[in-house]
This record gives structure tokens, sequence and C-alpha cells, in this order.
């Protein structure tokens, strides 16, 4: 059990290698553990896996690449197709490519466990009105039609089995974390005497930490998700 005075390493690798666990068990001592040290970057890291990132940019794991679907009218028809989102104008062309999933740990794995249950789902976003306007024109090019054709909602779309492999990459490089911080400073982490040299040790700290989370794997971003800063009406719906 860890204390004020030791900070038992092995608890928190117990929590990661058991996967019927939450992994925010592990993120809550980690973060007491980076309260004890004083260290910043891991309490803001650990902090933001559990609460959600917020206005902060999450780590490039939680990207995902995003489609986006387009509803429409044409006299008195409605159509319903996907657009292509190179198709748009810039900055709207980049910056609906994919999208950031910046909510806590705990409300992913809720999220995987209904995706489990009901087989395929998706994440939806839906567009504010305002920018309607800025899709219309590349849907009026792809999709010829006699009568006016107007745009009346947008969605941002991305596979929900995005949030299973956020959870699992959050489990594997919270475990390398940990393992490496075993190798330096040993299983049972004696507080006090990490304080001693507390900056160089932090130092150490810090240096792991963008090795095995947040620059591991940097640039790498999932195929099944997007990167806009879009968070309105998200919910779940089967793909069917």
């Amino acid at each position: 059990m860890s204390d004020r005075n030791t900070f038992i390493l092995q608890d928190v690798i117990n929590d990661l290698v058991d996967t019927n666990n939450s992994i925010e068990s592990a993120l809550f001592k980690l973060y007491y553990f980076g309260r004890l040290i004083k260290n910043e970057k891991l309490i803001q890291y650990t902090n933001a896996e559990i609460n959600g990132y917020g206005e902060l940019s999450p780590p490039s794991y939680r990207k995902a690449k995003a489609s986006l679907t387009i509803k429409m009218q044409a006299g008195y028809h409605q159509h319903t197709a996907e657009l292509p989102i190179s198709m748009l104008e810039e900055p709207f062309n980049t910056e609906l490519q994919y999208r950031e999933i910046k909510d806590g740990i705990k409300v992913l794995e809720r999220l995987s466990r209904s995706s489990n249950q009901e087989g395929s789902w998706l994440l939806t976003t839906n567009l504010p009105m305002e920018m309607l306007g800025y899709i219309q024109p590349a849907a009026s090019k792809l999709y010829k039609s006699d009568a006016r054709l107007v745009v009346t909602q947008g969605i941002i779309t991305v596979n929900a089995n995005v949030v299973i492999q956020i959870i699992s990459t959050v489990r594997s490089r919270l475990l390398a974390f940990c393992m490496d911080i075993a190798e330096e400073f040993g299983y049972d982490i004696q507080i006090t005497s990490f304080k001693t040299q507390e900056v160089i040790n932090n130092q150490t700290i810090n240096n792991i930490i963008n090795t095995q989370i947040t620059n591991n794997g940097n640039g790498n971003v999932n195929n099944t998700g997007n990167d806009t800063e879009l968070y309105a009406d998200i919910s779940l719906k089967k793909d069917i």
C-alpha cells in the first residue's frame, strides 16, 4: 500500500496488466505519485486522462480520421450522402479531417462497453448551423440537381472502434512508463530519497513520459477518428 513515504509502483502495474480493471485506478495512483514528487508533467497528463483534455491538445493517439455526412433538401426531396472533406475550402478541409477525442478515460471505457454490447457504432458530432454555408459550394459541385440544393445538416462521423484503441494505447503506454520508472527507481520508490535530487529525478521522469507516452508514435493518427475542435451534440448511433 502506497503512503506519503513510499510509493509502491507494483500496485499500478497490477492495475494495468489486469484488463478487467479500469485504467482510471492506475491514473489516480500516478496522479497521486506526481503530486508527491511535484512533477507537473505527470500531474497534467494523468489529470487530463482522468478528467478530459478540455482546452489542452491531446496526444496523437487521441486523434482519429473522420468523415462528413450531409443532409440536403432539393425541392420536396431530402437526401443524405457523404461529402469528401477534401472538397471543402481551407481551413475546413484540414480542420475537419480529424477529430480529437478529449473525453476522460472513464467516459471512453463506458462508450467502449456500449460499442461491444451493441455491435458497430459511430461517434457523431453535429456541425454548428453557421458552418453549413461553407459546406454548400462543395455539396452543390458534387451533387447535381435540377432544383436548388440546400445543405440542412452536417455530421462529423467517427467509427467508435477508435475508443477501444485509445483505451488499449493508454494502458500499454502507461505500463511501459511504469516499467521504465521501476528500472530507474525501483518498484518501491522512497519519496524522501527521491526528493534529495528532485530536479534531476523529475527530469528523468519527464524524459520517460516524452519517450513512452506523449511522443511515442507521434504523428500516428488513428484511422477511425477526427482532429476538429467541435464538441456539440456528441452521441452514439448504430452503424447500419
